[in-house]
């Protein structure tokens, strides 16, 4: 739990040496309850529950069975104890996917447009921070954005309901499989509490290398009077 000791300034420290550190080919075995930084800053993931291995693999895999499973846990507390509200969190309620509100089976084509219309809960009345994250299917990260990076907070449409819509114009992905991830977190955005996944798959025909198309071309020198002596 290195990351749980000092202020907010000393974290972001942390973060960007440990990043530097993984970049320049380093192994990290990181213990933490945070699944913000867990998703963060590895691939791979092990959940320990009372000494013995619950799930391991993909670090989102695993993260989301781990908040899946304290989210049944914390229901559960809630329905003997009687307080519906005592447990609650912060939490994604619905995403539209180009309006449709199925779980998987989305195509698009390539620079197409995408709208994602998104619902979420906060327990204390404060506007949570959104994540919106693109992953290959390999989980090899796409592209990642936070509200409180924009600088903008979901508007409130009741006294605990908010409500936020992201627009791309023209996605740049090329054809493959993605997901498209939808994080809530605390308004402090430090601590992740629900993720919500959406695969979608971008169909075309392309012979380009990498994830995106970035815009471009190509341009020939101007032509130019060639000076030459015959040989006799």
């Amino acid at each position: 739990e290195v990351l749980a000791v000092g202020d907010e300034s000393f974290q972001k420290k942390c973060v960007r040496w440990i990043e530097d550190y993984l970049k320049g080919g380093g192994t990290l075995l990181l213990v933490s309850h945070s699944m913000y930084h867990v998703q963060k800053l590895c691939r791979q993931a092990m959940w320990l529950h009372k000494g013995r291995v619950a799930a391991s693999g993909d670090v989102f895999d695993v993260t989301q069975t781990y908040l899946a499973h304290h989210e049944k846990k914390s229901a559960a507390e809630a329905v003997t104890t009687g307080r519906a509200n005592s447990h609650d969190c912060y939490r994604v309620t619905q995403v539209l996917f180009n309006g449709n509100a199925a779980e998987s089976g989305f195509f698009l084509d390539q620079q197409a447009t995408l709208t994602l219309e998104i619902g979420l809960h906060s327990p204390d009345g404060r506007a949570p921070v959104v994540l919106v994250g693109i992953v290959r299917a390999d989980g090899t990260p796409v592209y990642g954005v936070t509200t409180d990076i924009d600088k903008i907070e979901p508007a409130r449409v009741l006294n605990h309901e908010f409500h936020i819509s992201m627009h791309y114009p023209e996605l740049p992905l090329l054809p493959g499989v993605y997901a498209l991830r939808v994080h809530a977190l605390d308004p402090e955005g430090v601590r992740l509490f629900d993720t919500v996944t959406r695969d979608f798959t971008v169909r075309g025909e392309s012979r380009e290398f990498g994830l995106v198309r970035i815009a471009h071309h190509w341009q020939l020198p101007a032509k130019r009077a060639l000076a030459y002596t015959e040989i006799e």
